[in-house]
């Protein structure tokens, strides 16, 4: 007798799935996005909508992570991958959203940074039961440690809870900041980790206080700043803030920090893994600077911030920031440099080809 051996559709589909997405893994280790880009695509859509495989699952992430590091702000693949974010295995569903959140930050959307940090936590911390439950104790194969999501986390929740100004939700996630070296102490990496987020949560409770109106807190916040050069952008943003805010000049020290800081460009240079994130705090930078210069007549040091604070934005995507730009820029059109509006009108020109922008931006610079 000869038995017939039938297969199904789904395993039709799992063998050419699998050498295709190992082709494909390839090319993504190899640093060539795009055409491990369009395997991933075809990997998806040779695929069984009724039996998601393993492959589909992580051909979605993949496509996601690249478009996160390279396109900015686009939300449709976002919106691709959400669905999947639960399916993935634990070193991937973290990065997923911690990216998830990170990129909802830079757009200004902050109930969905609190979900998915929300989320990102609760799961950080079941794989930290875990972890702790393992005799050897040794590092799980994160792109990131457990520490470094958990400090992530807090600071963007932190600043979610400050744009609805619930100050007391975004200090007490600072707060929990400062505990991470004590809990993440089993390896030295993960502590300094830790020991790295505790700073960066000091500087920004200090900040935030001052843009709350304890004044007082500015001497400690320079020092902070003196001593440790990585709390200088938020640090130098929070103080731009309440001298914004409550009409205060700078003594010249800090003042001459902000010269030599805005003079250096660096958000230009920027690369590596968190270079959006890092944009993104130097846009806000930038925007305060411009206020601060151009409240006090410093017109073309503040038309130089504004041009480079728009520019960031149009390439973060994030409207919210380029509309309070604009606005910025038609309050003080008649003092700024007809250089700089030439360069503003053309930037706006040119990033309105690419993508639509959703508010008239052409009439606000006429």
């Amino acid at each position: 007798m000869v038995t017939n051996h039938r297969v199904s559709p789904g395993q039709e589909r799992s063998v050419p799935h699998k050498e295709l997405f190992e082709k494909a893994e390839s090319l993504f280790a190899c640093g060539m996005w795009q055409p491990a880009t369009e395997l991933y695509e075809k990997i998806i859509s040779m695929s069984d909508d009724r039996a998601v495989t393993d492959e589909v699952i992580m051909s979605y992430f993949r496509i996601f992570y690249m478009t996160c590091e390279t396109q900015p702000g686009n939300t449709g693949e976002m919106l691709r991958f959400i669905p999947f974010r639960h399916r993935l295995r634990d070193e991937y569903g973290l990065e997923g959203l911690y990216l998830l959140a990170r990129n909802y930050a830079v757009l200004d959307r902050w109930d969905e940074v609190r979900q998915y940090v929300a989320e990102m936590l609760t799961r950080a911390e079941s794989l930290f039961k875990k972890q702790n439950g393992n005799w050897f104790r040794r590092r799980l194969p994160f792109r990131r440690s457990i520490a470094n999501y958990y400090g992530q986390g807090l600071l963007m929740m932190s600043e979610a809870y400050e744009s609805e100004e619930a100050y007391a939700e975004a200090r007490e996630c600072l707060e929990r900041c400062f505990a991470l070296p004590q809990i993440h102490d089993a390896l030295p990496d993960d502590k300094l980790e830790a020991e790295r987020f505790s700073l960066l949560a000091k500087g920004r409770l200090l900040g935030l206080e001052l843009k709350n109106g304890q004044l007082d807190r500015l001497p400690q916040l320079v020092d902070l700043m003196n001593e440790y050069p990585v709390l200088r952008v938020d640090g130098l943003t929070a103080s731009l803030v309440a001298a914004n805010k409550y009409e205060f000049s700078f003594d010249p020290c800090l003042k001459d920090m902000l010269y030599r800081f805005a003079d250096s460009s660096p958000a230009f240079m920027l690369s590596g893994e968190n270079q959006i994130r890092d944009r993104d705090r130097y846009s806000r930078m930038y925007y305060q600077c411009a206020v601060y210069w151009l409240n006090g007549g410093e017109c073309t040091q503040g038309a130089t911030q504004l041009l480079r604070s728009i520019k960031l934005n149009l390439y973060l995507k994030n409207q919210h920031q380029l509309l309070a730009c604009l606005i910025l820029y038609e309050k003080h059109i008649h003092h700024i440099p007809d250089n700089i509006s030439a360069d503003i009108m053309k930037c706006c020109e040119e990033r309105s080809k690419e993508v639509k922008i959703r508010f008239p931006w052409k009439q606000m610079l006429l």
